[in-house]
């Protein structure tokens, strides 16, 4: 007999009411058999509950040891407790409809989903995802024919909602520096790699947000609408609040506890929000003394009709596992709940000697677990033609210094109109960078190395703008050439540039989907800087989002701000824990996993990882830029229509030493060439 369709499950809906000592009633409210009633007593013998609890945190903290015994003592009494806590709940009358409901599922090639509603918070707080029936042998939650979801009362219904595709995930990874460390960098990996053909198909756009303080956050969901929410990193439990938390980060860097109510009234305003996924510890853990206490139950509270959640501590190896099968098997077209369950059997079977399978709660409030009714997207418009109206307010004023004088430019050109990005096509992390006077150039009596072409250091007065706090990804990009057929310079050449290992040299069929030639591919680097993406391909890209490149003074101010330091975050050299640089025969690192980098307005990766193309034009000669110092944006070097001249780099790449990945270094590039090192970033003027 085939398998049945994980789409479709008959439910058996199950509650459990408040009782008077180690009574409690039990309901079943629905099921294929009918409704039923018996009476639960729990704890089921003279056991401690807090024995069980602790047995199962010891469980949980052994996982993934090697081990010759098939159970370890632990894992045993987890295995015991299960079976405890199935034979109380399933008495009676509702063990005969259970029975008799599974059989009728089975008969109909169906699955049986049970949908707990546990009003007791005592009894809420105890992990029932461990139910094992012993005459299977099994725990229910392990297979997806039995997933197991918590089905909180609440007065509000949530119908499916329709969306055009594609589906549109927000990303958040908080990796404060002063808690232990997470495999951030692994997880998104695995989730890109699950993704990756729903992203190439325009099923699914993943998006990861650099940042992870409360204002970026704020701003990213501002940028919606966002259909599921995914948050990587560290969570807890606030006893003296009786409250879940997760926690993002400072804009030092530090830990920031996000309470459960702060994190609800974040997400409450996103109505296409239909899943949230928290991946770090402890999401699910509630109080005894308040059904509505943790993280996942506060959201559910709050309209968000499906969470998944942790209720305990969970290995990363663990986490990892379960978010790579979860999000294939939503890939592969499996509902949420089936596919809870096949991230569980996925921990059972690759970590081993572990009982972590079952930390994750799914809470759910879709009645029969459909989140989205997905219709397909309409067929995309032309692209726009290419070409920007380039302009911008300065004011150009010398810095006193032994450098020479320049002149004095006080008179102001009009700012051009301002750009809003087009709705929903793209998502960028936006930073505002403040209307006023910062230090471009550099001064040899500060920096030895300045070339040049850096001097003289002067004073440049910008209005507000906003630029993206990390360059394009190869996810952004593709999504423009999923949008539009567009075809790269790279690709119409037939090459790109390509370090060789003592050269650069002209790598045949090289482009932005192969970087280093035949071979060679992106699925695992969705959350990378595109590369091998000429200047004519940034400003298609540019025309197509609805955004601008950078000036190379709009650059140079969100790189270093208005001090006029030598590197993004001061004077001091670069090491690896500030940005990708100086790795001959290295590669591109994914965006936004060098916060220690941050220029003072908390850009990221304006030094190393990838040079970035601005606007500003260089010149026609190589040797030097026929747009010289001071900088003024009204002498031609920001007209965008002429495809003649070399255009201005910045910020340097993996392949480069400590020098070249100084904030005021200028490089240049032929507008058609592209490389394996060369990326760019963009801007929206005003603020």
């Amino acid at each position: 007999m085939p398998s049945h369709d994980p789409s479709t499950y008959l439910d058996f809906d199950l509650e459990i009411g408040p009782g008077a000592g180690l009574a409690y009633p039990v309901t079943v409210l629905y099921s294929p058999a009918g409704e039923a009633r018996s009476t639960m007593q729990f704890p089921p013998d003279e056991r401690s509950l807090a024995s069980f609890l602790t047995n199962l945190h010891t469980a949980l903290l052994d996982s993934g040891s090697p081990r010759r015994a098939a159970l370890s003592p632990s894992q045993r009494a987890v295995q015991e407790f299960g079976q405890l806590l199935f034979d109380a709940l399933f008495t009676g009358e509702v063990r005969s409809r259970y029975d008799v409901s599974q059989m009728q599922a089975v008969n109909a090639d169906l699955g049986l989903r049970l949908r707990l509603r546990i009003r007791p918070p005592e009894l809420a707080v105890i992990p029932w995802e461990y139910l094992f029936d012993a005459r299977a042998g099994e725990y229910l939650c392990l297979s997806r024919n039995t997933p197991i979801i918590r089905y909180p009362e609440l007065p509000q219904a949530i119908q499916p909602l329709r969306v055009v595709k594609p589906l549109r995930i927000l990303g958040v990874v908080a990796a404060p520096r002063d808690l232990a460390p997470l495999d951030v960098r692994e997880e998104q990996a695995r989730i890109e790699r699950a993704l990756a053909p729903l992203q190439a198909s325009g099923q699914l756009e993943l998006n990861w947000l650099s940042a992870s303080t409360v204002r970026a956050v704020q701003r990213a969901l501002r940028t919606g609408p966002w259909h599921i929410f995914h948050f990587v990193g560290h969570g807890g439990y606030d006893e003296q609040s009786d409250e879940g938390l997760v926690v993002l980060t400072d804009d030092a860097g530090q830990s920031q506890p996000l309470f459960a109510t702060q994190l609800a009234r974040l997400l409450a305003d996103q109505r296409a929000l239909r899943l949230v996924v928290l991946n770090a510890c402890e999401g699910a853990r509630g109080s005894q003394r308040d059904v509505f206490a943790s993280v996942a139950t506060i959201l559910a509270r709050r309209g968000v009709p499906a969470v998944l959640a942790m209720q305990d501590v969970i290995t990363d190896r663990a986490a990892l596992e379960f978010a790579r099968a979860f999000y294939e098997a939503v890939a592969d077209g499996l509902p949420v709940d089936a596919a809870v369950s096949e991230g569980r059997k996925t921990v059972s079977l690759v970590v081993g000697n572990t009982v972590e399978w079952g930390t994750p709660v799914l809470t759910m409030r879709a009645p029969d677990g459909t989140l989205f009714d997905v219709t397909p997207a309409p067929s995309p418009a032309p692209p726009p033609a290419v070409g920007l109206k380039q302009a911008a307010a300065v004011e150009v004023t010398p810095t006193p210094s032994a450098a020479p004088t320049p002149v004095v430019r006080s008179d102001k050109v009009e700012p051009g109109p301002k750009i809003d990005a087009a709705p929903h096509r793209v998502a960028f992390d936006w930073v505002e960078i403040p209307a006023g006077p910062f230090l471009m150039g550099s001064d040899r009596q500060i920096d030895p190395h300045a070339r040049d072409n850096e001097l003289p250091q002067h004073t440049v007065i910008l209005p507000a703008y906003r630029i993206s706090r990390v360059p394009v990804t190869v996810a952004q990009f593709a999504a423009f050439v999923q949008a539009t057929g567009y075809v790269t310079s790279g690709e119409k050449a037939g090459w790109s540039f390509v370090w060789g290992g003592a050269q650069w040299e002209r790598r045949q069929h090289a482009s932005w989907r192969t970087p280093y030639g035949p071979g060679s591919d992106v699925n695992q680097k969705g959350q990378h800087p595109v590369t091998c993406v000429s200047w004519m391909d940034a400003l298609a890209f540019c025309a197509w989002a609805g955004v601008q490149l950078p000036s190379e003074a709009e650059w140079e101010k969100a790189a270093r701000g208005a001090d006029g330091r030598i590197y993004p975050w001061g004077n001091e050299a670069p090491d690896r824990t500030r940005c990708n640089y100086d790795a001959d025969g290295g590669d591109t690192t994914a965006q936004g996993i060098f916060p220690l980098g941050a220029s003072p307005y908390g850009v990221l990766d304006m030094a190393g990882n990838v040079w970035e193309w601005t606007r500003s034009a260089w010149g026609q000669r190589w040797e030097a830029p026929d747009f010289a110092y001071p900088y003024e944006p009204r002498d031609g070097r920001e007209d965008a229509s002429r495809t003649d001249l070399r255009r201005a780099l910045r910020g340097g790449s993996w392949h480069n030493g400590a020098h070249h990945v100084r904030s005021a270094l200028r490089y240049r590039g032929s507008p058609d060439n592209q490389s394996g090192d060369v990326g760019f970033r963009v801007i929206l003027p005003g603020l």
